[in-house]
């Protein structure tokens, strides 16, 4: 998942300070003052500034119509929302081909008669995803399946039919079911990166930033400094309906519950020339890409000028900068950017941050009781952070074990959650020097998310999760415990439940 870099100058020396969004604390190189970035989780505005003249822009808007005369061009920032985040997904098992069905014995069946190859056929997507047809993709079914066998290439005589040794190999392994034979969910995770535009304007040509976004260098929206070079777009789409189409799941048909964790979205101002052309009495804009000189829309009404600029521009929200130093005794707190828990090493407390606030988050480093699992020392273990949610309500079980580090295999995250929450470490709390320990990456309201997720997967079959939706649980205090787990090797072990973690993957 590709981050957009941040530019903007630092508060204390006036240097270019340069960080990726999302930092939550940043050192400046060329004072080293430690910084605290503000506005967490809230939805900030930036700009990207324009690098192509309107002169150049005139010159591609006129690109195969060399007879047309630049009438006027116009620099507009338009709004886009972009939204990453981490989804989790449980899915239902979509139905497995049937060996009677026409169009897949299409696929199966080879002409032997010299005849052209069977034809292609289109396969949902979600079916892809279910049965394993991604093979199938690029090339004809017949070729792909030959190959896999160990065939020799279709003969020239009559056609020879292995129709159960081909359905065998199309088809994956049989569902996991319960006592009863139903069908249980399926866990499917992805990193989520999108972004859509914040006002309606049918007639743009643009609908996305597409991949712009890993590369593009971004600015704090500063309105003085777009007014001075052309016109700010007004946002059309609320905070709320831009983060439930944010939060779409289009193209993912078999999904029965989700949550996206670490998820920001954000306001991004892009640069574009309208140009208005004309030859003889026809007359029409052309949309250019003020960064990359590229035309966007080759012709388009000119009553999209007028909605270009229809409506108030509203207020916009931009990160602050401050000193990064512990709200109670004033020491300096460590830079370490992408962890929303900040640890004073002079007063033991620890602090979250909120937006633009730090709150104190009780913690407490674990160690464990001899009984319940081997007890790692010293330089043998390494301590993870966890946040331990306790359930809410008459009927609240024990407590929830949630993994607040990051992970670059987002499973991994609720396997933990589902095994230590069944299984519940036994601990004493840690007296005495602190040990060092992994960062916090996931915050408490990503932490009930995950939970929430994980007790909709104990459900096991699709009806009964799409119903936790409804029945969603609650939790009344949480606390950040830091657990030991065993070195060995490149893994790490934990000793509670076994499971095995690659310490490459973290962070």
């Amino acid at each position: 998942m590709s981050q957009l870099v941040v530019s903007t100058e630092c508060p204390t020396c006036s240097g270019p300070l340069d960080f990726s969004e999302g930092s939550n604390a940043i050192r400046c190189p060329s004072c080293g003052s430690r910084l605290l970035v503000t506005g967490r989780k809230q939805v900030l505005s930036y700009w990207v500034k324009p690098t192509v003249r309107a002169d150049v822009a005139g010159a591609a808007a006129r690109t195969g119509r060399l007879g047309a005369r630049v009438v006027r061009t116009q620099l507009h920032f338009v709004p886009f929302f972009r939204l990453t985040g981490h989804d989790f997904q449980w899915q239902d098992v979509p139905p497995r081909p049937e060996p009677d069905n026409g169009a897949f014995q299409s696929i199966l069946l080879g002409r032997g008669d010299g005849a052209a190859d069977p034809p292609k056929v289109d396969i949902p997507i979600g079916s892809i995803l279910g049965w394993g047809a991604d093979l199938l993709l690029g090339r004809q079914a017949g070729d792909v399946v030959r190959d896999l066998l160990g065939a020799p290439p279709k003969p020239a005589g009559p056609d020879v039919v292995l129709l159960d040794q081909r359905i065998a190999l199309m088809t994956p392994p049989h569902p996991d079911t319960t006592a009863a034979g139903e069908a249980t969910v399926r866990f499917l995770d992805r990193y989520v990166e999108k972004s859509f535009l914040a006002v309606d304007l049918p007639g743009l040509g643009l609908h996305s930033l597409g991949v712009r976004t890993q590369a593009l260098r971004v600015s704090l929206f500063e309105p003085e400094a777009l007014a001075a070079l052309g016109a700010v777009v007004p946002v059309q789409v609320d905070l709320t309906a831009a983060m439930a189409q944010g939060l779409s799941a289009a193209g993912f048909e078999h999904v029965v519950y989700r949550q996206v964790l670490g998820r920001v979205l954000s306001l991004i101002y892009f640069p574009l020339w309208v140009v208005e052309l004309s030859q003889g009495i026809e007359r029409w804009l052309t949309v250019v890409d003020a960064v990359a000189e590229s035309v966007v829309q080759p012709r388009a009404p000119l009553a999209l000028a007028e909605a270009l600029t229809r409506g108030p521009v509203g207020s916009a929200r931009v990160i602050g900068l401050r000193p990064l130093v512990c709200p109670n005794c004033g020491g300096d707190l460590p830079v370490e950017p992408e962890d929303v828990i900040f640890l004073c090493a002079t007063c033991g407390r620890a602090w979250q941050i909120h937006g633009a606030d730090l709150t104190e988050t009780p913690h407490e480093v674990a160690r464990l009781e001899a009984e319940t699992a081997p007890i790692p020392r010293g330089d043998q273990c390494r301590y993870l952070p966890f946040w331990r949610l306790e359930p809410a309500g008459p009927a609240a079980e024990g407590p929830i074990w949630v993994p607040a580090f990051r992970y670059r295999r987002l499973k991994v995250l609720q396997d933990l959650t589902a095994r230590l929450s069944a299984k519940p470490p036994a601990y004493e709390a840690w007296i005495g020097e602190r040990p060092a320990g992994q960062g916090c990456f996931y915050d408490v309201e990503d932490a009930v998310l995950l939970a929430r997720f994980a007790a909709a997967g104990r459900r096991r079959t699709p009806d009964a999760v799409r119903a936790a939706a409804e029945d969603e649980p609650a939790y009344g205090g949480a606390r950040l415990v830091w657990l030991p787990f065993r070195r060995e090797g490149t893994s790490l072990l934990d000793p509670v439940t076994g499971l095995a973690l690659q310490g490459t993957l973290l962070g």
